[in-house]
């Protein structure tokens, strides 16, 4: 069985819960399960089964893909493999690194036009960073 749960504490109507349940063999689009539950699953003969079980273990590949992936840090340079088209319908890859005020994820300035934006689910593009991250120096003596 797949249950997926949704939690809303301002919904108008009322209601804060709503749920959803299935088995595998409905095939159902979601494919986050955790390891330890698919790795508690018995053998199964249903295709849809199958696929789903293969999608959920690329995904979980896939997160620890990202989680590999060296964190750009304020004042490198990042370049990613393929360029991003923006509103103003100008196509970027290369942004300096700067630090986000309000958060956690970095934001990025267009290094000609001094543009900044942000680049949503950023992690999932091939990129590479140019310069190394400035490393403090050590004050100890030896």
């Amino acid at each position: 069985v797949v249950c997926l749960t949704r939690q809303s504490t301002g919904a108008r109507d009322g209601c804060t819960f709503g749920y959803k349940d299935m088995t595998e063999t409905m095939g159902p689009c979601e494919s986050d399960c955790p390891a330890a539950i698919l790795d508690e699953l018995t053998e199964t003969d249903s295709t849809y089964a199958s696929e789903w079980r293969a999608r959920c273990r690329a995904n979980l590949v896939r997160r620890k893909l990202e989680r590999a992936k060296p964190v750009p840090k304020p004042g490198q340079t990042i370049v990613f493999d393929e360029s991003i088209r923006f509103n103003d319908g100008e196509d970027r890859n290369r942004f300096t690194v700067i630090a986000n005020p309000k958060g956690k994820v970095p934001l990025f300035r267009d290094p000609i036009t001094g543009a900044v934006c942000r680049i949503a689910k950023f992690r999932t593009r091939a990129y590479r960073l140019i310069n190394p991250a400035i490393v403090p120096k050590d004050t100890t003596d030896g």
